[in-house]
């Protein structure tokens, strides 16, 4: 066999095989940018699915310090007086702080929605929001929602932070429902968007009744609200009504309730409850005209509140204890009002508003400032009646950013305790900036 015989059947012989080696590479480079295709369209996919949002509010407060040395209860960023401050005896102070830093993942998949929101200041981080949601797939009427999330109590409770008009919500929310959360499982009644049933939304479920706190026991407190809301192209109004009913463990046998204007024993159960049971109305009412938008909003509470001798804020558990050592204390019962009027006011269609707001809240509906002398009468500064006027002056720059400047003018009933006959100097300026995204 000559040489070139000998290169034309190594030719033969090699041209297949580089042939289909070239093709092996390219159907390899084919297959490997497919992948990278599709993981990439599962990546916009799952973007689609997760929403991450937030906002952050960062504020200065002024606030007025009475002899008492009370820190004001809507006083929120920062310490209260210090040492330097309390030697020149100062009736005021400021601070800067974060009062809110919220990031919210929702990932939300086949009518299925889960949550997850902390709150993140130079005080720490904490959990605000960690719930499941689901809608029924066949007709979209009720939704389960389960873990922790906003007791379906009124209306300012679930009204966002980033929305309201004013720096915080009413005293008497702030009493009755720290934290505004609690662990539970909710039913949502309400017809999807478009039908007739719409207007109505009911909310239902059982709590634990400890806010943002482990639940301690096998009693579960009962919430509920009902709303109708309608509207027209200028006009739209919303009423609803909500109840409560729960309980608060009685740690010792003296349980105290009013009597002839002061508070008297009787022996109960170490082992029993006291009932715990809220009534609530709101309206929320908003109307368009040449002057902007006019909205006014409010709501009236009544109802029976378990406390301790110091104070009628709702427990943190749910028994009553008493400093760091957990001891028991005494349960005292007393029937309580309040609620709130708030105005908002557009200026015309600019970026610009005003903000009325007046609440009040009286924890001891039975007695008055006269009735409160403290000693053996067992009344005290828990039983006082508060009320607030709010104005504020609101910017709205664009849809992120938002300023506020607002003065809460805070009066007390007089009673007849030491530091408690006249009303307290605790005025409070607030001026708050805050970023959404």
């Amino acid at each position: 066999m000559d040489f070139k015989t000998f290169k034309i059947g190594a030719l033969c012989v090699l041209f297949p095989l580089s042939v289909f080696s070239q093709v092996a590479e390219n159907t390899d480079s084919l297959y490997l940018l497919d992948q990278r295709v599709s993981i990439v369209e599962d990546a916009l996919v799952t973007s689609k699915k997760l929403k991450i949002s937030g906002y952050i509010q960062t504020q200065w407060q002024s606030a007025q310090i009475d002899s008492a040395g009370a820190k004001p209860m809507d006083a929120k960023v920062g310490e209260g007086r210090d040492v330097i401050e309390k030697n020149a005896k100062a009736t005021e102070f400021n601070r800067f702080g974060v009062r809110r830093g919220r990031v919210k993942f929702l990932y939300e998949d086949l009518g299925c929605q889960g949550v997850l929101q902390l709150d993140i200041t130079e005080g720490g981080v904490g959990i605000k929001d960690a719930y499941f949601n689901i809608l029924d797939p066949w007709v979209g009427y009720v939704g389960l929602k389960t873990g922790l999330f906003d007791r379906p109590f009124g209306y300012e409770i679930s009204y966002s932070s980033s929305r309201r008009e004013s720096p915080e919500r009413s005293r008497i929310f702030q009493t009755l429902f720290p934290d505004e959360r609690d662990l539970g499982a909710m039913l949502t009644v309400q017809g999807p968007k478009g039908t007739l049933w719409n207007v109505l939304k009911l909310e239902a479920g059982l709590f634990a009744g400890n806010g943002i706190r482990k639940d301690n026991d096998s009693k579960k407190d009962f919430i509920g609200h009902i709303a109708y809301t309608n509207s027209t192209p200028k006009f739209k109004y919303a009423v609803g009504a909500s109840y409560y009913n729960g309980s608060v463990a009685q740690l010792t046998k003296n349980i105290y309730s009013i009597s002839d204007g002061k508070f008297t024993t009787n022996v109960g159960d170490s082992t029993g409850f006291s009932k715990r049971e809220y009534y609530g109305f709101d309206a929320q009412f908003s109307m368009s005209s040449f002057v902007g938008v006019t909205t006014i909003k409010g709501e009236y509470l009544f109802g029976n509140q378990p406390g301790n001798s110091s104070s009628a804020s709702s427990p943190s558990s749910k028994g009553f204890y008493v400093g760091a050592g957990s001891a028991a204390a005494d349960t005292y019962l007393r029937k309580f009002t309040g609620g709130y009027v708030h105005l908002v006011q557009d200026i015309a269609d600019t970026k610009h508003s005003i903000v009325v707001k007046y609440d009040w809240y009286d924890p001891n509906t039975q007695i008055n400032g006269a009735q409160i002398v403290g000693g053996s009468s067992k009344t005290g500064i828990a039983d006082m009646s508060y009320s607030t006027l709010g104005l504020g002056y609101m910017y709205r720059m664009n849809n992120n950013v938002r300023l506020m400047a607002y003065y809460d003018i805070t009066t007390n009933e007089k009673t007849v305790v030491k530091n408690y006959m006249n009303d307290l100097n605790d005025n409070l300026v607030t001026v708050r900036l805050q970023y959404k995204f």
